[in-house]
Parts: structure tokens; C-alpha cells; sequence
């Protein structure tokens, strides 16, 4: 068995999975919109810098929570923005998840730095 082989069969397979086509398809629809796409760029812009303050051990920020709370409501009202925001969270979830097959599979050989 070829691993690069199988790594290329995986890629074909997300390339062609109902999660990956749905997302392609609402991207689509949302970059016929520049104000809802403008809407959603903004709030993962804003999504990602509170993600990397929290994971410089910086304290959450309350304003900025309740500030993406806010602008997340906005999307789910705006059909193309949150089509395209779920299909995004279903994808990533595969991701996630092939992410985590292939990291416990190796896993074993990953504990350079686990218990003593």
C-alpha cells in the first residue's frame, strides 16, 4: 500500500463528498453578494483574532464576545451568509475529524514529549 496513493484517493473523495460540494456550491452563491460576503469576512476576521488572544493566554475579552455574538445573530438572519457558515462548520468538521483518524493512528510514535 502506497500512503501517497491513499492520501490522493482521500483528497478525491472530499473533493467529491456532499459536504464539500455544498460548501463550493454556497460559496458560490455568497460571492454573488459582496455584502453578505463583506458581512461574513468581518466575523471570521474578528473570530480568529479573539481565538489567538485566547490562545496567547490572554483573558476573554467580554466586549468582543458579545460583539461576534451580535454580528453572528445579523448572519443567521441573512439566508446566503449563514448557508454558507453552516456549510462551512459541516466541512470543517470532516476535516476535524480525518484530522484526528490520522493523529491517532500515529499517535504512538507523536509521545516524544508524553509521560515519563
Amino acid at each position: 500500500m502506497n500512503v501517497h496513493d491513499k492520501a490522493h484517493e482521500l483528497g478525491k473523495a472530499l473533493r467529491n463528498s456532499e459536504e464539500y460540494q455544498a460548501f463550493l456550491a454556497t460559496k458560490q452563491q455568497l460571492d454573488g453578494d459582496a455584502a453578505s460576503k463583506k458581512m461574513v469576512q468581518d466575523f471570521f476576521k474578528k473570530k480568529l483574532t479573539a481565538e489567538y488572544e485566547l490562545m496567547a493566554g490572554n483573558p476573554e475579552d467580554k466586549e468582543k464576545s458579545e460583539e461576534l455574538q451580535k454580528m453572528y445573530e445579523l448572519i443567521m438572519l441573512n439566508p446566503k451568509a449563514r448557508d454558507f457558515i453552516h456549510a462551512h462548520m459541516r466541512f470543517q468538521q470532516i476535516a476535524a475529524d480525518i484530522y484526528k483518524i490520522i493523529g491517532d493512528a500515529v499517535a504512538e510514535g507523536m509521545d516524544l514529549f508524553g509521560k515519563e
